[in-house]
């Protein structure tokens, strides 16, 4: 299956590093126009830059908090003046943490939400502003199989994920049929947001996968890819689930 993604402008939220960097550098690869978006190290930010850069397309990075409804707005005109209006919008960006419902707190509680769905929700505002003028667009938005799961000690986390999973179909309805709406819900993927729970939690984890291993970044960036192609036309409102068949649907 091949991906043609020339002339096409691409928001990735949350792209410095982990699937967030695998799926701006995989759009890179196929021509697009890519806006790296970030919160932390803007070395990191500018290290995947050059790197799409060096697939012959163009490349800007811009920070934001994508909790921040007023930082999305400044994405969004950043990008129409430099690119044009976006033609697809990842919504990426995210954290995992674990605690307890006991000692989870109220600060806790409201980032972690605060960034996955109010992050989709600004930045999907803002996109289909745009989308509605031109007639088209994609957007896909990076879910979880904890969203459907759910588990223990993730509980802020899992109910940010489903909330996502429930907005991705809500929307899909909203804009067609011109503009698709469909979400990839990864399970666990070897990224460094992962490894910060150790190694014995990794090998645990990828033990209760049928396949016994977690994905790669690339992996997931090939669903979002296609969701975004030609090849997905007839799909919206659908939750992709690469997940080594920890969830089993159907």
């Amino acid at each position: 299956m091949e991906f043609d993604f020339k002339g096409k402008n691409v928001l990735i939220t949350g792209s410095s590093k982990g699937i967030g960097k695998a799926i701006a550098l995989a759009f890179a690869e196929q021509g697009a126009n890519i806006l790296i978006n970030y919160i932390g190290d803007e070395k990191e930010a500018e290290q995947v830059r050059v790197q799409a850069e060096k697939f012959g397309g163009y490349a800007l990075k811009f920070h934001a908090d994508v909790s921040d409804s007023q930082q999305v707005q400044e994405m969004f005109c950043y990008m129409d003046n430099d690119f044009g209006m976006i033609d697809i919008l990842v919504n990426n960006a995210g954290f995992a943490q674990s605690s307890n419902i006991i000692d989870l707190t109220d600060e806790q509680w409201d980032r972690m939400i605060k960034v996955h769905l109010y992050g989709c929700f600004y930045n999907s505002r803002e996109a289909a502003k745009r989308m509605k003028q031109k007639g088209s667009g994609k957007i896909i938005n990076i879910s979880s199989d904890l969203g459907s799961l759910g588990c223990e000690e993730f509980t802020h986390y899992s109910a940010a994920k489903g909330g996502i999973n429930a907005f991705t179909k809500a929307l899909a309805r909203e804009l067609a049929p011109h503009i698709l709406v469909n979400a990839v819900a990864p399970s666990g993927t070897y990224t460094d947001i992962l490894k910060e729970f150790g190694e014995n939690y990794i090998e645990e984890e990828s033990a209760k996968y049928p396949l016994k291993r977690l994905a790669h970044p690339e992996e997931i960036a090939k669903s979002v890819l296609f969701l975004a192609s030609e090849h997905a036309n007839f799909y919206t409102g659908q939750i992709l689930t690469p997940n080594g068949g920890v969830v089993m649907n159907g």
